[in-house]
């Protein structure tokens, strides 16, 4: 049906917190040439009509002057709708790697599911959402760094290795500071955890000269496991160290290697 635009109202559960105004712009000059291609998603409440999905295509119409959209009215409760809204949301590419962990964490809440049913409902392996949900550990200041893009989710998950908030936080502003890479931040961190465990800087010169295949071995470690890994190499004696987050991500990790 066409819904008078003030009918609407925006859905709480609603995990983009940030809505750019440019693309808002770039979406309301497309709406003005083409119109609404894809109705809006959305629920009675009350008088109203609460946006399931298409929050970004009301907001838009708002700025291309439109006074009625096109509206698809389901029966959803509101457990649904948080699912409906979660699920479209997350998948999307452009929502930053801190909305879409809050987003699965809410899923989690609103479903009393665990990560393997999330990952299912959103179609993502089991890994892909333990790595989104280990970023809300971080510091409030370093999540901040990555929503506005100035850390990518690689850095985040290398800072998630050092032992606290305060760590975390100090060796983010270094890694923006002196522009870093994600490689070179996963070096510096383990410089500083070696450090702190009292191994000295004897062990830098052997990490710059390690062989080239035991960095790659580490990388295809991450992706088969879904977790950090570390490999300290030498040839008497060779540390492989795996990160695990709560007891359910470590369960996670030993399942994966039992069966391999």
């Amino acid at each position: 049906m066409l819904v008078e635009l003030d009918r609407l109202v925006p859905n709480p559960n609603q995990p983009r917190k940030v809505m750019e105004e440019r693309e808002l712009q770039q979406l309301a000059d497309s709406i003005r040439t083409n119109g609404i291609l894809q109705p809006i998603l959305a629920r009675k409440a009350g008088t109203q009509l609460e946006v399931v999905a298409g929050e970004r295509r009301w907001r838009a119409a708002k700025l291309a002057g439109l006074t009625h959209v096109p509206v698809l009215v389901r029966n959803i409760d509101e457990q649904d709708s948080a699912v409906f809204a979660l699920v479209e949301n997350v998948q999307r590419e452009d929502l930053n790697a801190i909305e879409k962990a809050q987003g699965f964490k809410l899923l989690m809440d609103r479903l009393g599911a665990t990560q393997e049913v999330v990952a299912k409902k959103v179609g993502f392996d089991r890994s892909t959402v333990t790595n989104f949900l280990r970023l809300l550990d971080l510091p409030a200041e370093v999540q901040a760094h990555v929503s506005r893009g100035t850390l990518t989710m690689g850095h985040a998950r290398s800072l998630l290795a050092l032992p606290d908030a305060a760590a975390m936080t100090e060796m983010a502003t270094s890694a923006i500071r002196e522009a870093l890479s994600v490689r070179a931040l996963e070096t510096k961190v383990k410089g500083a955890l070696e450090a702190s465990a009292g191994t000295g800087s004897g062990a830098s010169p052997k990490k710059s000269t390690r062989p080239v295949w035991v960095n790659e071995l580490e990388e295809n470690l991450v992706d088969a496991l879904g977790s950090p890994v570390h490999i300290r190499y030498s040839r008497n004696r060779t540390q492989i160290t795996i990160e695990c987050g709560n007891r359910e991500d470590f369960e996670r990790v030993y399942q994966r290697l039992k069966n391999a």
